[in-house]
Order: C-alpha cells, then structure tokens, then sequence
C-alpha cells in the first residue's frame, strides 16, 4: 500500500525567502526518512530540509537558485511502508527471474565454434634502459580487443610509449598496476586468442537479444508501486551544512570522499584527511594542479567538429602542465648574428658533398656553451636542496611528429664532430616520425633545443623538460641592418629565447650564457675544425 504526500516548506523564522543550492534527491530515487531533499542557503548558513519520510521522490517542484518561501510545495513523495526493503525486494525479484545465461543454445553454439589459445604477452626491448614506469593500463580483465588496440602506456623522461595488444583476443589477466616499474621480458597481460574476436563480440550482441529477456523491462508485481523507474543506485551523501559548504570551497566531490560517521555520514575530518591524502601522495592529479576547460556547447554557434586526443597528446600535455606549474619559468631573449656561420656552412657543404643544417653546428656550439656555464647543464635534486651536476653533455632535439613533439637526445655531442651529430639529427628525426625510437633515445638528456627556425616566429618561451634546468628556442633567421666599422651591413639574425629554471639559475647567469652562446655561434675557425673531426 502507497500514498502520495505532497512536502512544503518548512519554518524558516524571520526569513522571508531562502535560496536552495541544492536538490539532494531526483525522481524515481528510493529515500529514507533521514535523507536529505534539498539544502536552503541564508546569509548566515545553510540549512538541510530532510525527508521524514520514506518513499520513492515522485516529482521535484523547484530547481538551484530558486527562491523560497515557508508553506511552498517542493517534492511529492509516494510514502510506503519500508522503501528500502522494497527497493532490495525488487531487485532480489528481478534477479531471480534473470534467465540462465550460460544454457543458453545460442551462446554455447557462438562461443564453442571459435578456436582459442591463451598466450602471455610480455614487455618488449626497452634499449638500455633497465625499468620504466607504467603510467596508463588501457583495457580491463574481460575485454575484447583487437591487434591494433593498446594493452599499456609505459613512460621515460621525455616520452610515453604505447604498447599494442598485437593479437586479437579477450583480456584474462593483467599482472602489473599504474605505477609499477616494469622491465623487458616481464609478463604484464594474458589474452585468450579468439579468430576475430571483435566479430564474436558483434555475434553475441546480435544473436542474444531476441534469447534472452531484459531484466530492466522484465514484468513485476511489485513495480505496481510506482510507474517511475527505481534509482537503485542510490546517490544520497549525509553530510551537514557545514561541511558542504567546505567541500564546495575546497572544490571536493563529496562522491569521492568516504564518511567516518555514522550511517557513512561525511564529517569535516573526512574532508581535512580526503585533502591530506591527496596533497600527500606522488599523483601527478592533486589539488590545485589539476588542468581544467569550462564545458562550452560550440555548436550553438556554429558547424563544429571534433577530434580526440590520441594517448601520447594526453600524456604530453600532462607532462607539459606539470612542468609549467612546478618549475618557474623565466625566457631571456637575444639576435644572434650567424652570418659567419651560414657562409661556412655553405662552403663545408660544397666542399665535401653533403647538406648538412644549420642546427648540427648550433649544437656544437651549444655544448661548447654548456662546458663554460656548467650550472645549465644540472638538475635539481628530488629533495630540491642539492643540484646534481652533470660531466656529459647529451643534447635533446625537439622533433614535430603528427603525435605531438617528442625529445629524443644525442648522447655524448661534445665527442662528436658537426657532421656526427647531423647524422644522429637525421637519424633520430626519421625514428621519431615513425614512432621507432628506443627508450636509451629519449632518456638521459642534459639540455634541449627546440628549433623553429624553418618555420618562422620570432621568439617564443620554450618549456622546460624536467629535470633539465634549461633550454634553447631558436626562431626563423631574418635579414637585419646593423653599423660596424662606420659601415651599414647586413646581417642574417637568429632570435633566441632560453628559458631556465630560476630555482637553479639566475637572470645574470643566464645572460652571460646567451651571450657567450652568440660567441660560440662565431668561433668559425673552431667550427670548421669540428666538422670532420674524428
């Protein structure tokens, strides 16, 4: 037996209207007696309006930010005797009507006429590199995946790496979490190997359906109760005023937050532990730090289209965010001359028959820099009060890929002569684009330049890649007019922005750097004996 009951507002004293921020409840949801409906705001506090009742919420007769007086009606509930026992009743019911899957004719005939193995798949050559971190795990136990879908996302210094599933099949197992260290050999997953996996898939949600009733639409006696659907999901969080309103400061989904109370109520403790946790821990997620974008409908505008990020983009823009939060970034500008240079370059080519860019001597002269200026060739340390100071000089070139950039280094320069390191440029540029890059590629680099000289700009403040302290901008060359000698001459200009890490390097320190690396860019003599070198 059922009655419907119409709740109003209650007593709120002198107060004429009170505001509602917010509806703790929705139709069709399941309620007990001391759930809160609704929470009225005044100048002064907030004020819970509880149930009292226990009932299945009919309609809701206001919205957030409605003003309201005593006296009005807010929310019809259908009052019965115990709705929660009600709401497992059904479900108990419901369940015990599901019908038995596994006799099903039609589901032993799809899944006994496809042949399958059960492999282990393992991590594959990671290079030099010992162990690298999981940070992603893209498919869960029981999912059906094909060759070309990725299994994990592994990540060095610099990159992150996809590995594929390889073979189609069902996930039986994952043997590793985000998080962990994992090393070549390691078995990380086990696949059933399925024919087409993707096709049994498709079978059994088109053959199943006509077999097998749905439980949702399934008649029964006891959802004569109410002709709205049941919530069995019950969301309703008990918590106080008080405490809601420090959620919504500290911007906490109380969804997420596990009460101590009684009946799992959300007290202020919970909060100050939930946010404890959360600044304390090593997540790359916390508090304060987390990107965000307002949820904007484009399309009322205009035509609108939209293209996912692949899973590299994510991580690098991760990646990128944490690097530009965390470390204080500051980019000092300057034109340098490399007139000399490009004309020696010019000359070295013709003479042994190569091409060679203008970028191979620019880190030659780069590295030449870094042994004069050996603080930009650090990194801090994990505790920040030590820098580690590095006697090898890897340089990272930032290389456009249709995934995003990625940083692979040339290990050694500094015993490398021009056409060496041009050689290596190309090299790693080519394996880059092709996503063949090992991981002993896109670790270990000491200092990155980023060149964005053959397509224009002028100035731009790179990121820093952690735990480098700095790094190069290069910008398109122009043509200047310059007075040397009581004499106008033209000059090719090359503009160049270093951003550093101003925990580790100051604005005097960075100044001499640039300005000693314009230098370098015109010890030509220097250069012409470095291009050949053994």
């Amino acid at each position: 037996m059922s009655e419907l009951i119409t709740v109003n507002i209650p007593d709120l004293g002198d107060v004429e209207e009170v505001e509602v921020i917010e509806i703790c409840v929705e139709v069709g949801q399941v309620i007990d007696s001391e759930d809160s409906i609704m929470i009225l705001e005044t100048d002064k506090a907030a004020m819970e309006i509880p149930a009292s009742v226990n009932g299945i919420v009919k309609s809701i007769n206001i919205a957030v930010g409605d003003m309201v007086k005593q006296g009005m009606p807010f929310v019809e509930i259908e009052v019965v005797k115990d709705a929660i026992a009600v709401e497992k009743e059904i479900a108990t019911e419901e369940l015990s009507k599901e019908p038995d899957i596994e006799k099903s004719s039609d589901i032993k005939k799809i899944n006994t006429k496809k042949k399958s193995e059960l492999i282990t798949v393992n991590i594959p050559d990671l290079g030099d590199v010992e162990e690298v971190e999981v940070i992603e795990i893209c498919v869960e136990v029981g999912q059906v995946i094909d060759s070309e879908d990725s299994i994990m996302i592994l990540e060095t210094d610099k990159a992150a790496m996809e590995i594929p599933a390889s073979v189609n099949g069902i996930v039986k197992s994952i043997n590793i979490a985000v998080g962990d260290m994992v090393k070549q050999g390691m078995p990380f997953v086990e696949i059933e190997v399925v024919k087409d996996a993707i096709a049994v898939e498709k079978e059994i949600a088109t053959e199943t359906p006509d077999e097998i009733p749905s439980i949702i639409d399934a008649p029964s006696k006891k959802t004569v109760l109410s002709n709205t659907p049941i919530n069995f999901n019950n969301s309703s969080i008990h918590s106080g005023p008080a405490v809601r309103k420090l959620a919504r400061e500290f911007g906490i989904n109380l969804k997420d937050v596990k009460g101590s109370g009684p009946k799992s109520r959300i007290l202020k403790e919970d909060l100050h532990s939930f946010v404890s946790h959360k600044l304390n821990n090593n997540s790359k997620e916390r508090i304060g730090f987390q990107p965000s974008q307002p949820d904007i409908d484009f399309s009322k505008w205009g035509i609108i289209s939209i293209k996912k990020l692949s899973k590299f983009q994510k991580t690098a823009a991760k990646n990128l965010h944490s690097s530009w939060i965390n470390i204080p970034h500051v980019t000092q500008h300057d034109d340098a001359d490399i007139s000399d240079l490009l004309s020696l370059r010019s000359e070295l080519n013709l003479e042994h028959e190569v091409k060679v860019s203008p970028l191979a001597f620019i880190i030659k002269a780069t590295v030449e820099t870094l042994k004069l200026f050996p603080t930009m060739n650090t990194s801090l340390n994990a505790e920040m009060d030590s820098i580690i100071q590095k006697e090898y000089f890897n340089i990272g070139i930032a290389v456009d890929t249709p995934d995003g950039l990625i940083v692979p280094n040339i290990k050694d320069a500094d015993k490398k002569s021009i056409l060496q390191i041009s050689d290596d440029v190309i090299m790693l540029a080519t394996l880059a684009k092709e996503r063949r890059l090992k991981v002993d590629q896109l670790k270990g680099a000491t200092f990155t330049i980023s060149s964005l000289s053959g397509i224009g700009g002028k100035y731009f403040t790179p990121i820093i890649n952690p735990p480098e302290v700095g790094i190069l901008g290069l910008s398109k060359t122009f043509d200047s007019l310059s007075f040397i000698n009581e004499k106008v001459v033209s000059l090719k200009t090359l503009p160049v922005s270093l951003s550093y890490d101003h925990r580790v390097i100051n604005g005097a320190y960075a100044a001499k750097f640039i300005t000693e690396f314009s230098k370098q860019l015109n010890r030509i003599e220097f250069l012409k004996e470095s291009f050949n070198e053994s």
